[in-house]
């Protein structure tokens, strides 16, 4: 009976002296609990504004490439989150696609008694990238670095984004008074502009910019009577996507990144 009751005692002794150093513990916090992920990390959009200029290309045009220069204006309000404008100008109109030369064999060169367009016809409804602008949101998920051969270390992301985005199309000829079943959709066409991006950083304020786009627009491309009433007019015209492919030099200001606790 003795030997039971002091076991007890001790037990009930050690509960009781356990608890406090329990809680204690419990109570204490990590040296790392609120600390960031990744220390001193540069960061490298992070309230920088970006400059750039490069060359974009279009990519299945029906009837007229378009290789244009762009110029790439931004600022990223966060590391992952940024505002930014591209502007892009025509310097192919007259690059004409596969497709186009090879209408042009088949095309007659007279009128004949049905809706087929003579050649001359059918190059005066087709329209073609004039000039391009866009407006866009840019969210930045996806951030890295890698190295090649344990020696070359570059960072990277990658984007998507989207926004409003303008068309102005152009044509050789404009439509004569009158009801014509050809008609060149001409002017400027607001749409929808969306697709991904990413950056490849050489250094703290250059970096390569590559971005895939595409510009959502209500157009017509051949200007032909698409309805069957016998004229081209806005009733004919239909959502068009005008996918393009660029490369842009960039540069980020300050040329210094900051760098976090």
């Amino acid at each position: 009976m003795i030997k039971r009751t002091s076991f007890a005692t001790t037990l009930v002794l050690a509960l009781g002296l356990g608890a406090p150093l329990v809680a204690q513990a419990q109570e204490r916090k990590s040296p790392l609990a609120d600390a960031p992920a990744i220390r001193r990390r540069v960061e490298l959009r992070d309230k920088r504004f970006e400059i750039g200029a490069g060359i974009t290309s279009t990519v299945g045009q029906d009837f007229y490439h378009a290789v244009m220069v762009t110029g790439r204006l931004g600022f990223h309000i966060t590391d992952w989150l940024a505002l930014a404008a591209v502007g892009g100008l025509n310097l192919t109109p007259k690059f004409q696609t596969s497709f186009t030369e090879r209408l042009m064999d088949v095309l007659p060169d007279m009128p004949k008694n049905d809706r087929t367009p003579t050649k001359a016809q059918a190059l005066a409804g087709m329209n073609r990238i004039g000039e391009v602008v866009a407006g866009q949101l840019e969210l930045i998920p996806f951030t890295g670095k890698f190295s090649l051969f344990s020696k070359l270390f570059m960072n990277y992301d990658f984007y998507a984004f989207g926004g409003p985005g303008l068309i102005d199309f152009k044509a050789d000829t404009t439509c004569p008074p009158g009801d014509q079943p050809s008609c060149a959709v001409t002017g400027l066409k607001v749409g929808a502009n969306f697709g991904v991006g990413a950056h490849l950083f050489t250094n703290d304020f250059f970096a390569l910019n590559l971005e895939v786009r595409d510009i959502l627009v209500r157009n017509n491309p051949a200007g032909r009577d698409a309805d069957g009433d016998g004229i081209a007019t806005d009733r004919d015209l239909s959502w068009d996507s005008n996918i393009m492919m660029g490369l842009n030099l960039t540069f980020f200001l300050p040329a210094t990144a900051p760098v976090s606790h």
